[in-house]
C-alpha cells in the first residue's frame, strides 16, 4: 500500500458520522468525534448509559421529524449562506441508512458521463502522515488520542469519489486543455438556489421515473422511498428544500441529477447530437460546464438542460450563465496567474530557492524590512485583481490557504531541529512576523471560514516554534496576533459584516475568539469589546455556538462574571424544559456540551439530569440515581471540546471533509 494511508474497517458504520452527516464549517471547538465515540460504545454494549442513547438517538424516525440548528456563515461581500447541523439522531438514522443501501448510492451515481463528482465505491484507506512531516511534533503533551480516533484520524469521507474533490482542479487539469482543444464554444450554467429548490420526492422519480412513484407511493422501504422519508424527517419534514452544509445531502442531490443528466444526454441523442464529437458536459455538483463545436450546440445543450432541470424543479439562474470562445479564460483566470506569480515572489523573497541541507529543511533569508515585504506583495495582489475587483475576494481566500500551507511546511521541517546561531532566530523571527500580517490582512479584507481556520493553524504553529526555538521572543509573536484580532474587530470590513448579520456572531469572529484564548490569559480582551461581538441585548437569545465559544472564552475568569452570567441564564432558559430534546437539534446540543463543561457547575448540570431522567423513566430519580447519571453523562466529551483540546488535529481531519 502506498506510503502515508491504512485499511480502514468497511464494516464500522458509525464512521459516517465523522464524514457524512456535519459540515465543515463549524466552530474550531466542535465536531463529531466524542459522538462518533458514544455511538461505539453504545454499538459494543460498553455505553455508561444505553437508555439514554435509546430514547435520544435511536429510536425509529419513520413517523417523527427533527429540527435541524441553522446558522449563518459569510458566502461573499454581499451575502451570507444558511447551513444546518442535523439533531445527532437523524445522524445516527443516516448510519443506518449507509448500512442497508450503501451499495445502492453508488450504483445510483453510475447513470451519468456528465458528473466530476460522484460516490464510486466505499473508501477503504484513510491518510495519515509521515513521521517526517506529522504536527504531533508541536502538539500538546498533555493530548491523549483514543485508539477509535486513531484509526479514523483522516477519513476523508465513506465513500470514495470518481473526478475531483475541487471545482479549480478541473480547470487546471489536462482534461480542461484538451476539452478546449476540441471545441470552440464554452458555456457556464449555474442553478439558482440548488439545495433550496430539491423536492425531496423527486428521489424516487430520478429512481424509478415520476409516473412509477405516484402509482406506488405506499411503498415505504425501497432506496429511494427511505432516502426521501430521512431528508424530509432531517429537516422539519419538509419536501420543499433540503438542508446545506452535510456531505449526505450532495449525495442525494448528486442522485437526482444523475438522472438529470441522462435524460439530457438521450434528448440530444435523439436529435443526432452524439456526446464526445459534437459535445460534452462536465457537471460539478450544481455547476453545469457545456463545451461543444458551436454555439448552436452549445444552445441546444443549454435548453435541454434548462428542460430537464424544470422536470425537477430546478431553473437555472440566468444571471450567472457564462459564453467563452477559445481561449477559454476569464478576467478571475487572468487575476489567479498575475496573484500566483506574485506568491512566487514572496516566497523566493522568504525562502532559499534550494534545499539549504541535506534534510531538505527550510531556512528563511533574514528581513531587514519586514513591513516593505508585506506591503509589497499586497499591493502586487491589488494590482493582479484591478482588471476584475471581484476576484480580489477569491485570491484573499486562495492565497491565506497558500501561505498557511507555508509556514506549516517550515514549522514541520524545523520544529525538532537545534540551532546554534542567533542569526537562524533572526530569520525565523521575520518570516513568522511577515506571514502573520499578511494573513491577517488577507483576512480582514475578505472574512470567511476557511480563513478564520488558516488564521487560527498559522497562529498556534507560529507560538508553538517560538516557544520551543525563540522562547523571548514569544510575547512579541502573540503581541502580534493579538493586535491583529483586536485590528479585525475594529475594522470597518467587521463592522459592515456585523451589521447585515446582526441576529447572531458570526462564525468566523467565534472562531478567532478560539485564537485569542490559546494565546493564554495575558492576552484577553477587554469586556466591551467581547460586548461588541455578540449582541448581549436584553430579549435577544443566545445562540448554541455563541453560547458554548463563550463558555469556552470566559471560563471562571472574574473579569467576565457578568458575562458568565448571562450565558447561564440563556442556558437555564433553553434547557428548562427538555420536552423537545429528541426533536430539537439546538437544544439536545447544548444539553450534551453543558453537561461535560467544566465551567457549568453541578448543581446546575443535576437540574437537567433530573428533567432528563424524569422523561425517560416517567419518575423522579433518586437523589443517587441523579448524582450517578450526571456523572456518567459529563465524563466524556460529547460535541464540544472544553479544555486540553487537540485542535490542530480536529482541524486536520476537517480539512479532508471540506465540502467542495
Amino acid at each position: 500500500m502506498k506510503a502515508g494511508f491504512r485499511r480502514v474497517k468497511k464494516e464500522d458504520f458509525s464512521r459516517v458520522v465523522l464524514t457524512e452527516t456535519c459540515p465543515y464549517e463549524v466552530p474550531i471547538i466542535f465536531s463529531n468525534l466524542g459522538f462518533y465515540w458514544h455511538l461505539k460504545k453504545h454499538e459494543t454494549g460498553e455505553g455508561l448509559f444505553p437508555d439514554v442513547m435509546g430514547h435520544l438517538f435511536c429510536r425509529d424516525l419513520s413517523s417523527d421529524y427533527t429540527i435541524p440548528l441553522s446558522y449563518k456563515i459569510r458566502k461573499d461581500e454581499n451575502s451570507f449562506r444558511t447551513l444546518s447541523l442535523l439533531h445527532p439522531r437523524a445522524q445516527f438514522r443516516f448510519v443506518e441508512f449507509y448500512k442497508t443501501f450503501g451499495e445502492q448510492v453508488i450504483f445510483s451515481c453510475t447513470k451519468s458521463s456528465f458528473s466530476i463528482r460522484h460516490p464510486s465505491g466505499v473508501a477503504s484507506k484513510y491518510y495519515t502522515k509521515s513521521e517526517n512531516d506529522n504536527i504531533s511534533k508541536y502538539r500538546s503533551s498533555q493530548v491523549v488520542v483514543s485508539s477509535a480516533e486513531s484509526r479514523t484520524k483522516y477519513l476523508s469521507s465513506y465513500f470514495s469519489y470518481s473526478g475531483y474533490t475541487r471545482l479549480y482542479r478541473f480547470f487546471e487539469s489536462y482534461d480542461f486543455l484538451q476539452l478546449e482543444r476540441q471545441y470552440s464554444s464554452f458555456w457556464s450554467v449555474d442553478i439558482s438556489k440548488f439545495f433550496d429548490s430539491i423536492y425531496t420526492h423527486s428521489i424516487t422519480w430520478a429512481l424509478k421515473t415520476k409516473e412509477f412513484s405516484k402509482n406506488h407511493s405506499a411503498v415505504k422501504n425501497s432506496f429511494g422511498a427511505v432516502f426521501d422519508r430521512l431528508m424530509q424527517a432531517s429537516n422539519y419534514n419538509e419536501t420543499a428544500g433540503i438542508v446545506i452544509g452535510p456531505e449526505v445531502c450532495r449525495i442525494f442531490a448528486e442522485v437526482i441529477f444523475q438522472q438529470i443528466d441522462s435524460d439530457i444526454q438521450g434528448e440530444l441523442s435523439s436529435k443526432g447530437l452524439v456526446v464526445g464529437r459534437d459535445y460534452t458536459v462536465r457537471r460539478y455538483v450544481d455547476d453545469v460546464f457545456i463545451f461543444a463545436i458551436s454555439d448552436h450546440v452549445a444552445s441546444d445543450v443549454y435548453h435541454a438542460v434548462e428542460i430537464h432541470a424544470k422536470k425537477y424543479k430546478l431553473n437555472i439562474n440566468k444571471e450567472k450563465t457564462v459564453k467563452a470562445t477559445r481561449p477559454f479564460v476569464t478576467e478571475k483566470t487572468k487575476s489567479l496567474k498575475a496573484v500566483r506569480y506574485a506568491l512566487a515572489k514572496l516566497i523566493e523573497r522568504l525562502l532559499p530557492k534550494t534545499e539549504s541541507d541535506e534534510d531538505g529543511v527550510y531556512v528563511p533569508h533574514r528581513l531587514y524590512n519586514r513591513r516593505r515585504v508585506a506591503v509589497d506583495f499586497i499591493g502586487e495582489v491589488k494590482s493582479a485583481c484591478i482588471g476584475d475587483p471581484e476576484s480580489y475576494g477569491v485570491m484573499c481566500g486562495y492565497l491565506m490557504s497558500a501561505l498557511t500551507r507555508v509556514l506549516t511546511q517550515v514549522t514541520e521541517k524545523n520544529i525538532s531541529r537545534s540551532f546554534d546561531s542567533s542569526e537562524v532566530g533572526h530569520k525565523f523571527f521575520g518570516f513568522y512576523h511577515v506571514l502573520i500580517e499578511i494573513i491577517f490582512h488577507l483576512f480582514t479584507v475578505n472574512p470567511s471560514h476557511v480563513g478564520s481556520v488558516k488564521i487560527f493553524i498559522a497562529s498556534t504553529l507560529s507560538c508553538s516554534f517560538f516557544e520551543a526555538h525563540l522562547p523571548g521572543e514569544l510575547n512579541s509573536i502573540k503581541s502580534k496576533i493579538y493586535t491583529c484580532c483586536r485590528d479585525f474587530f475594529e475594522s470597518s470590513e467587521y463592522a459592515k459584516i456585523s451589521e447585515g448579520n446582526n441576529d447572531h456572531a458570526m462564525l468566523e469572529a467565534l472562531n478567532l475568539l478560539v485564537v485569542l484564548k490559546g494565546l493564554g490569559g495575558n492576552y484577553l480582551l477587554p469586556r466591551d469589546t467581547l460586548q461588541r461581538i455578540v449582541n448581549f441585548s436584553a430579549g435577544r437569545q443566545l445562540s448554541y455556538f455563541e453560547i458554548v465559544v463563550l463558555l469556552y472564552y470566559v471560563e471562571n475568569i472574574p473579569s467576565y462574571a457578568a458575562i458568565k452570567k448571562i450565558l447561564l441564564a440563556s442556558i437555564k432558559e433553553r434547557l428548562d424544559d427538555l420536552s423537545d430534546i429528541r426533536s430539537s437539534a439546538e437544544k439536545i446540543y447544548l444539553f450534551l456540551d453543558v453537561m461535560t463543561c467544566p465551567f457549568v457547575e453541578d448543581k446546575v448540570k443535576s437540574r437537567f439530569t433530573v428533567a432528563l431522567y424524569k422523561q425517560i423513566n416517567e419518575k423522579n430519580p433518586t437523589p443517587s440515581q441523579a448524582s450517578d447519571l450526571m456523572l456518567r453523562l459529563s465524563k466524556y466529551p460529547w460535541f464540544v471540546s472544553w479544555k486540553d483540546a487537540d485542535f490542530l488535529s480536529s482541524l486536520e481531519k476537517k480539512e479532508l471533509l471540506k465540502g467542495y
